[in-house]
């Protein structure tokens, strides 16, 4: 083999070799690209939860600033607020014409005489008069011959 052969092979090597280079650099490029695209769709989107958390973060700090610094459950709960408004509000005006309700604009309806009143009821006979007992006087035996139940003076309240 002559010198001249060796050059061309070592030519055609070296450019076999350059081709295989650029092959392996553009696949480390097109990786690196996909990478870059990856990480940037997962920053993103952290960024945007976390943007998320500051906000909720700085409310809570603000709804406990304004509750004098107590940072409770009732200060940093969501706060309602229209409690009331279960949309009946429209229905009221239909509601109280059937009910027979006018306001003062409207003609009154017209009269009608009130209806007879039931008779009233039989009153009921006198309570039959309560005998009146004699005083006992201050002796616990008088008490004890009535059977007083509130005579607590023979009870052993030490005992279980």
């Amino acid at each position: 083999m002559s010198s001249e052969d060796a050059l061309a092979a070592m030519k055609s090597r070296l450019a076999a070799l350059e081709s295989e280079n650029s092959a392996r650099m553009a696949l480390l490029d097109k990786r690196r690209e996909e990478a870059l695209a990856e990480s940037k769709e997962k920053f993103d989107k952290q960024a945007k939860i976390q943007g998320g958390v500051i906000v909720r973060l700085q409310e809570r700090n603000r709804k406990a600033k304004a509750a004098g610094g107590w940072a409770t459950e009732s200060t940093l709960a969501e706060k309602v607020e229209d409690d009331g408004d279960f949309g009946f509000e429209e229905d009221e005006a239909e509601n109280e014409r059937r009910a027979g309700y006018r306001t003062a604009e409207e003609p009154p309806i017209a009269y009608r005489p009130p209806a007879p009143s039931a008779p009233p009821p039989p009153t009921p006979p006198p309570p039959a008069p309560v005998p009146e007992e004699r005083p006992a006087g201050r002796h616990r035996r008088a008490a004890a011959a009535r059977g007083d139940d509130d005579d607590f003076a023979n009870t052993d309240w030490l005992a279980t």
